[in-house]
C-alpha cells in the first residue's frame, strides 16, 4: 500500500459535486474563465494568495489547467515604474469543463478548487480521530521504556533472548526445530539502536490506540507463516509498518585474505539512522526517517495524521465506488426496464400485425372465392347459352339439369356474399357412435 504521508497531493480537486453539508462550512468564490483571467492580471501573486487562501503554486496550477496565461516575469515591475506592459491574450477554449471554477475556502484548511477540502469530506469518525490527535498534543518518546505495550514487551523479550543465544557457540545451543517462534512486532535495529527503536514504536502504538486505532500483527502468506505489523485506523487497514535501522553498503578490501571472495567484498553496516517503511519488500519512499535536522521522534505526529487522513481517503474512495456501483445498477435497471418495455411493445405489435395479416388473408381468400364463384357462374351460363343456341331443351330431371343445379350450388358455396348451401363436403363421421359400439361389444375370453 502506498505511503500515506509521502503520497503527492493534488490541490485541484475532482469536479464531482460536493455535498451541501461540506459546502456550508466553506466560503465559495466562483469565477468564469474570463473573470479569473482578469483577476490574475489585476494584482501580484502575493496579494492573490491572501485573498484566495491558497499558495501561488496552486494559482499557477489552476491557470495551467484552465489555459489561462499568468503575468510574465517583470510585468509588475514595469507596471510599477509607470510603464504600460502588454498583457498576454487569453486564448480561446471551448471546453465546457473549463468555463468556470469555484474556490472553496475554509479557515482551517488551504483553499481548494471545484470541491471542498478533503478533510471536510471525511465522515464523523475520521474527523473525531483528527480532532483527538490534535488535542493530545505532540507524541512524546520517553528516555526510558516504562509500562511498555504488550507488543513491545514481547519484542523486547525476543531481542534479549536472541542476544543471549548469539553469545553461545552454535554447537552448544539448545535449539528445537519444532519450537515455533511467536510472532512479534516488526522492529529491527543494531544493539546501539534497538532500545531507542522500541521506545519510538511504543509511543507510536500508544498514540494510535489513544485515537481509537490499533497496531496488530497479522499472519499472511502460505499457511500463515509470514507475519506483518499492520496499522488500523477506524477499522480501516492503512498500511504495513516496520521500524528498522538503515544500513550502508561498505566496500571491504583485504589483499592478504586467503580466498578471493574475502579480498573484495561488500558488507551492510548499520548507519544509526532509524526509518519507518511499509514492509520488507517495500520499494517506496519511507514513511518517516531520521534526518539531519529532525529525528524520527519529531515526525511521528505527521505520520499519524497521515494515517488518519488515509483512512478518510479509503472511505471516500469506497463511497465513490459504491456510488458508481449504485449508478451502474440503476442504469442497468433502467436498461432492463426499457428492454422489457420494448419487448412488450414488440410482442403487442406482432400480435396486432398477426391479427391484421389474418384479416388480410381472409379478405384475399374471400375475394378469391368470390372471383372463383363468378367464374363458375360464367361457365354455367355459357353452358346454358350453348344449349339454347343448339335449340336443345334441358329437362328438369336430366343429368345436365342436375349438373347445372349442382354447379350453381357450388358457386354459391364459394361466394362469401351468398348463403352457403349444404354439401356432402360439410359432413363428418360421428365418432361417438363408434365409441358406443365399442362399449357394448362383447369382451373376448381370456
Amino acid at each position: 500500500m502506498p505511503c500515506p504521508t509521502s503520497r503527492p497531493t493534488n490541490p485541484i480537486r475532482n469536479r464531482r459535486r460536493p455535498s451541501s453539508l461540506t459546502v456550508l462550512k466553506c466560503e465559495m468564490r466562483t469565477y468564469s474563465r474570463e473573470e479569473f483571467y482578469e483577476f490574475v492580471w489585476s494584482k501580484p501573486a502575493t496579494k492573490l494568495v491572501n485573498e484566495l487562501g491558497c499558495s501561488d503554486v496552486m494559482i499557477g496550477k489552476v491557470c495551467k489547467l484552465y489555459d489561462i496565461p499568468k503575468p510574465y516575469p517583470g510585468y509588475w515591475a514595469k507596471l510599477g515604474n509607470g510603464k504600460k506592459p502588454s498583457r498576454t491574450k487569453l486564448p480561446d477554449n471551448n471546453d465546457p469543463d473549463l468555463q468556470s471554477l469555484t474556490f472553496y475556502r475554509h479557515e482551517d484548511y488551504e483553499a481548494t478548487v471545484n470541491g471542498p477540502p478533503r478533510e471536510l469530506q471525511y465522515d464523523e469518525e475520521i474527523l473525531d480521530a483528527l480532532a483527538k490527535s490534535k488535542s493530545l498534543g505532540p507524541v512524546i518518546v520517553r528516555d526510558t521504556l516504562r509500562s511498555a505495550h504488550l507488543l513491545i514487551a514481547r519484542r523486547r523479550e525476543q531481542i534479549e533472548k536472541d542476544n543471549r543465544e548469539s553469545k553461545i557457540p552454535w554447537s552448544e545451543r539448545n535449539y528445537d526445530a519444532r519450537e515455533e517462534r511467536k510472532p512479534t512486532i516488526d522492529v529491527s535495529a543494531s544493539s546501539s539502536q534497538w532500545k531507542r527503536a522500541l521506545r519510538i514504536m511504543d509511543a507510536l502504538i500508544k498514540r494510535v490506540e489513544a485515537i481509537g486505532g490499533s497496531v496488530e500483527i497479522q499472519r499472511s502468506g502460505y499457511n500463515g507463516h509470514t507475519t506483518s505489523t499492520v496499522v488500523i485506523i477506524a477499522g480501516e487497514k492503512i498500511t504495513d509498518i516496520r521500524l528498522r535501522e538503515k544500513h550502508n553498503q561498505v566496500r571491504i578490501k583485504n589483499k592478504d585474505a586467503k580466498y578471493a571472495w574475502e579480498r573484495n567484498r561488500t558488507e551492510l553496516v548499520p548507519s544509526g539512522l532509524l526509518m519507518f517503511d511499509d514492509g520488507p519488500s517495500s520499494y517506496r519512499s519511507p514513511l518517516a526517517m531520521d534526518g539531519k535536522a529532525v529525528k524520527i521522534e519529531g515526525k511521528l505526529d505527521a505520520m499519524i495524521l497521515g494515517f488518519i487522513k488515509e483512512a478518510g481517503e479509503i472511505r471516500i474512495r469506497r463511497r465513490e465506488q459504491e456510488e458508481i456501483a449504485r449508478q451502474e445498477a440503476e442504469a442497468e435497471r433502467i436498461r432492463l426496464e426499457r428492454e422489457a418495455e420494448l419487448q412488450r411493445r414488440r410482442d403487442a405489435l406482432e400480435r396486432l400485425q398477426a391479427e391484421e395479416q389474418r384479416k388480410v388473408n381472409e379478405l384475399l381468400s374471400h375475394a378469391d372465392a368470390w372471383r372463383q364463384s363468378g367464374l363458375l357462374r360464367d361457365y354455367l351460363d355459357a353452358l346454358c347459352e350453348r344449349c339454347v343456341q343448339a335449340d336443345q331443351a334441358v329437362p328438369l330431371a336430366s343429368p345436365l339439369a342436375d349438373y347445372l343445379r349442382w354447379g350453381f350450388a357450388q358457386a354459391d358455396r364459394r361466394d362469401p356474399l351468398c348463403e352457403t348451401p349444404s354439401s356432402v363436403l360439410d359432413e363428418t363421421v360421428d365418432e361417438s357412435d363408434l365409441e358406443q359400439c365399442a362399449s357394448v361389444a362383447p369382451k373376448k375370453p381370456r
